[in-house]
């Protein structure tokens, strides 16, 4: 992908980017109550499908707050539907655990604890990696249809994987290394890190719409 670039200078040029940031800040700081979350998550997937529309100011209005909290709650419950089998995994280890406390450290549920530990350290990062690679393509799915079956179509975000996996990386990795630059709002006196989490968001947003148009692309140069 070639215009990596814009999703990160692409903010800025919507006129209203000021006031939308504002706005865009408060919800991040209301996410410390658990509603803001699915409101921003709504936004995200908004945004993320009028950059797959070629839109030219994306970034949405602050209107329609209920409409973005059922997206952002749809989009979360894919997430959750993803990640439930690490959690599922973890209900084992944390029994072995309990047990433990309870017993010989030496004795069976120990050693059993450190086996299962070790065994499902050997599933979960690989799952995780693995989720989070593919986790682009199941943003703009979602975004496409807002449907949550859409998303969670594994063998159909595999198919998109294998054909275009070079663009997918690339776009994983550049949003993970974006979620790092969140920590840099500290130096704003504190404050500054709720809007620096909302550009992140942004970003995200931006280089998911941007895959989805790259992976189009690519797939009507295919011949037929």
């Amino acid at each position: 992908m070639s215009d990596l670039g814009t999703a990160f200078s692409a903010p800025f040029k919507d006129p209203d980017w000021a006031a939308k940031f504002l706005v865009g800040g408060i919800v991040v700081l209301s996410c410390i109550t658990g509603l803001g979350f699915f409101v921003l998550a709504g936004y995200y997937i908004e945004l993320t499908r009028r950059v797959m529309r070629r839109e030219q100011y994306p970034l949405p209005e602050w209107t329609d707050l209920g409409v973005k909290f059922i997206t952002g709650v749809k989009y979360a419950a894919v997430i959750l539907l993803y990640i439930l089998p690490v959690v599922l995994l973890a209900v084992p280890m944390v029994v072995l655990m309990v047990l433990t406390t309870m017993s010989d450290p030496g004795g069976t549920p120990g050693i059993l604890a450190s086996i299962y530990l070790f065994a499902y350290v050997l599933l979960v990062v690989p799952y995780s990696i693995l989720l989070m690679l593919l986790t682009p393509i199941i943003a703009y799915r979602f975004a496409e249809r807002e449907s949550i079956a859409h998303a969670l179509d594994v063998s159909a975000i595999f198919r998109i994987f294998t054909r275009n996996w070079e663009s997918t990386l690339v776009v994983a990795l550049v949003g993970a290394g974006i979620e790092s630059l969140a920590g840099l709002g500290v130096f704003g006196l504190f404050i500054g890190i709720f809007f620096t989490i909302f550009y992140t968001y942004l970003v995200a947003a931006f280089l998911h719409g941007l895959l989805y148009l790259d992976h189009q692309k690519s797939q009507e140069a295919v011949p037929a």
